[in-house]
């Protein structure tokens, strides 16, 4: 995995399982696939997006500022939307995406410079280290409150707890922001 040297000693990998996400495409939660995948996990330090509702209200926020009024369509939020989410909300600053998918990076950079203006926080494209499931989310970013290193899902529970606050505290003033009239950061 290659990551920008100026910034190496500072980034700090984010795994994020996109079971928020996926699982809203499912009406039968109890087989899709996810949920035996996560069962059989033993990872250190990945997040649950379903334990991070911010993501899910961000996403939905952006998709909502483009679209016009008339009858909604049947999926808000597009895949831009839930990544510019994360890279706001996460403080992503690199993401690890297939070059097929540096398309929806450039529309998730878009929507936050739309959003924040020219301080906007862009995430750049970096090629995974190896073929991941599509549910997985793998960045980069300086974390403010370090995630631990124990595997299993109730870890990823207790994960996704501790970084919950730097989520509601970001979004909380992004929206402070967009009230007021000032772009945010």
């Amino acid at each position: 995995m290659t990551l920008l040297t100026s910034r190496r000693g500072e980034l700090r990998p984010v795994i994020l399982i996109r079971d928020g996400e996926w699982l809203a495409r499912s009406l039968d939660h109890a087989r899709h696939p996810l949920f035996s995948w996560i069962a059989g996990q033993r990872q250190c330090g990945w997040l649950l997006e379903s334990q991070l509702p911010e993501i899910r209200l961000l996403a939905t926020l952006l998709a909502a500022r483009r679209h016009q009024p008339s009858p909604t369509p049947s999926r808000l939020s597009d895949e831009a939307d839930w990544l510019a989410a994360r890279i706001y909300l996460l403080r992503l600053e690199q993401v690890e995406m297939a070059e097929t998918e540096n398309g929806t990076l450039a529309q998730a950079n878009a929507r936050l410079r739309e959003l924040c203006g020219p301080s906007a926080p862009l995430a750049a494209a970096i090629a995974p280290a190896s073929a991941q499931p599509a549910w997985l989310q793998t960045g980069w970013a300086p974390i403010l409150q370090p995630v631990r290193d124990v595997g299993g899902a109730a870890a990823m529970a207790a994960n996704s707890r501790r970084m919950r606050p730097q989520c509601q505290s970001r979004l909380a003033s992004l929206i402070s922001s967009l009230r007021s009239g000032i772009q945010a950061r």
